[in-house]
């Protein structure tokens, strides 16, 4: 599979054209990538997180999902000026976005949050690295995928891969699977649509109902730890 630069010109027009199905454009809930977000949202509200900075927020969609349901303080940043752009009108809320370069130590200098990072570290070359700037005793929340893509420089197959590979840097805690769904829409209008569409279809239907293998249909590892103190 041939990958694509890891440069933000490459990401600009990825979220220029909205990702695959325009995917990046959709309502927070009618995307797939919701049950990533909910189960993201569910941790921040179980560990009683005050505030929130999001390393790579794309276009807004997990912010507008938290600032609809929660008073959790927020500010994200990403390195592409599209994707910023986009969540500030997502979202209203101009002052909570800006650019920055993830690798950039000196953007968590003075971190008092913990960190959100869903849907990055598969995508840089140097992802260990971005993770060891991240200042001790902090608390993360991350995603990786269990599928290959062209903006993809790694998966992962199993929680071991997982803790095997951050472990060293995160007091991991917890590692989540999430299945994502196979339509990139999930509305209710286009579920009804493609069941219609897929009656006579007997594996797609129950892929359509969620009873996909999460190796088969794809998903999402989410793991919560502690920065934890360089030796």
């Amino acid at each position: 599979m041939e990958k694509k630069p890891q440069i933000s010109s490459t990401y600009d027009d990825m979220f220029e054209q909205g990702g695959f199905d325009q995917v990046f454009d959709l309502p927070y809930q009618s995307s797939c990538y919701y049950p990533m977000y909910h189960a993201v949202l569910k941790v921040l509200q179980n560990k009683k997180v005050e505030n929130v900075l999001e390393v790579g927020c794309g276009s807004g969609a997990f912010a507008h999902m938290l600032f609809e349901k929660t008073h959790i303080g927020y500010r994200g940043f990403d390195f592409s000026p599209v994707a910023v752009e986009k969540a500030k009108r997502r979202t209203s809320k101009e002052s909570a976005f800006y650019v920055a370069d993830a690798l950039n130590a000196e953007n968590y200098a003075t971190l008092s949050s913990s960190i959100i990072c869903t849907e990055v570290l598969e995508h840089i070359p140097n992802d260990l690295e971005l993770v060891s700037i991240w200042p001790a005793g902090t608390f993360c929340v991350c995603s990786v995928p269990n599928f290959d893509s062209t903006y993809h420089e790694r998966f992962f197959r199993s929680e071991a891969e997982v803790a095997e590979r951050y472990g060293k840097l995160l007091d991991i805690k917890t590692i989540a699977r999430i299945k994502k769904p196979i339509l990139s829409d999930i509305s209710r209008s286009n579920f009804f649509r493609q069941l219609r569409w897929n009656r006579y279809r007997p594996k797609r239907l129950k892929e359509l109902l969620g009873f996909g293998n999460f190796d088969e249909v794809g998903g999402w590892f989410i793991f919560t730890g502690y920065r934890v103190e360089d030796k």
